[in-house]
């Protein structure tokens, strides 16, 4: 997914950055690039008037261009950051913004299994309805029928409603569980659930060291993410993480206080330990998150799927097959006595 609203805004950042190399007139390009649009779209009325306002020359082009949200916040503070426009510009277009909430992986391998148990209570709920309406009219021409149709023990309303309880809130934990503490907590996770931490960090390293190679300090990173990092969660790691820098504590304690895995933290501990540039830091740990994320999430899948399309497939199974015995029985007793 993009980190920009408009894809026709990634485009114009691209020709922007191509036009500052070019040493180009920014103003005329702009107004260049407004003539190729034919439709008045409010992507061109906001072209024309962030061009007026270049014309006035009152403001850089950095906050032109946040002025008329063609840079969101937090791509605007990494430009006003960044050693000039251009660095700070080629910044933002070197970020796509990341979705590393891994809920489509586990459409298959939990959700679908846990939807089959529910329907499969829900149809018992149903059969139960069904049978009995029929128990009334055979035991006029049995009243041994159920000794007769063998009904399972637990073919009972009580025993199917729990079971459909039970599975609906096995699933809404897991699903609500897993989007509230991927969005608002995410050290809980990182406890239960490593993968998801591999994940965020495959994100989170590629940020920073894009941000450290534009030369933004490590603090003024850490205080630009903890207002305006796109998972919620992990700002107040970033302001912590700001506060140790300014304090010169080791930052790797901050990474064990979110339970990010050991791998991590121990590179982090290493390269205080040997004084290595965070630049370089983040970097291997980038392709560490990449590897480790790409390993794991595979497993996971395989485990989940495992286990859940076999809870699936044996409740499915055994309340399915007495159903069917006993609708044939039904059938058999009906065809004896009629």
């Amino acid at each position: 997914m993009s980190m920009f609203a408009d894809p026709y805004e990634q485009f114009l950042l691209d020709y922007l950055v191509t036009k500052l190399e070019n040493g180009s007139n920014t103003r005329r390009a702009l107004l260049l690039y407004s003539e190729q649009i034919t439709r008045e779209t409010n992507f061109k009325k906001r072209l024309m008037a962030a061009i007026k306002d270049m014309e006035i020359g009152k403001h850089k082009l950095e906050a032109i261009l946040h002025k008329h949200k063609f840079l969101n916040s937090f791509q605007f503070s990494l430009v006003v950051n960044s050693t000039n426009t251009l660095d700070g510009l080629k910044l933002v277009l070197s970020f796509k913004k990341a979705n590393s909430n891994l809920m489509l992986k586990m459409i298959n391998p939990i959700f679908v299994p846990l939807s089959i148990v529910i329907g499969t209570f829900y149809g018992l709920i149903l059969y139960l309805d069904m049978l009995q309406k029929d128990l009334v009219q055979l035991r006029k021409l049995n009243p041994d029928v159920e000794q007769f149709l063998g009904i399972p023990k637990y073919f009972t309303y009580d025993f199917a409603y729990v079971g459909l309880g039970i599975s609906i809130f096995v699933t809404a934990f897991i699903f609500f569980g897993y989007i509230y503490t991927e969005k608002y907590k995410p050290a809980w996770l990182y406890k239960v659930f490593k993968t998801q931490a591999f994940s965020d960090g495959r994100f989170m390293f590629r940020i920073l060291n894009g941000m450290l190679s534009a030369g933004i300090s490590f603090h003024k990173t850490s205080l630009i993410l903890s207002k305006d990092y796109f998972k919620e969660g992990l700002r107040p790691f970033f302001k912590e993480l700001a506060e140790m820098i300014n304090k010169n504590k080791k930052l790797f304690i901050m990474f064990e206080k979110y339970n990010f895995p050991a791998i991590i933290t121990a590179d982090i501990k290493l390269s205080e330990l040997s004084k290595t540039s965070f630049s370089e830091v983040t970097k291997a740990l980038y392709q560490t998150c990449d590897t480790m994320y790409e390993k794991n999430i595979n497993y996971m899948v395989l485990q989940w799927r495992f286990m859940f399309w076999m809870i699936a497939m044996l409740v499915t199974v055994i309340i399915g097959s007495d159903v069917i015995n006993l609708v044939i029985s039904t059938f058999t007793f009906k065809t004896l006595y009629q």
